[in-house]
């Protein structure tokens, strides 16, 4: 579980890659995933104007090389009341 406060002082950096352009440079895809992740799933590495960036692939399709990406937020799992 994380911890509500941790969720709300990380939301400050969060809107950096928000809607920030780039293109893959890696890509692996993780098949053992940890508790309370569904897999398998991608996890890119990304160029962007700012410098590279990792993270999961938010798409069905299988990430390319070169493919052109949109940062986005996206919710991995609910945070229980403390």
């Amino acid at each position: 579980m994380k911890s509500p406060v941790a969720i709300w002082r990380r939301q400050k950096t969060n809107y950096r890659n928000l809607g920030a352009v780039g293109r893959v440079v890696s890509k692996t895809r993780i098949i053992e995933t940890p508790s309370g992740f569904i897999g398998p799933y991608w996890v890119v590495l990304v160029q962007l104007k700012q410098g590279r960036t990792v993270g999961q692939w938010a798409d069905e399709a299988e990430p390319k090389i070169g493919m052109k990406t949109i940062g986005i937020l996206r919710r991995i799992g609910d945070v229980e009341p403390s």
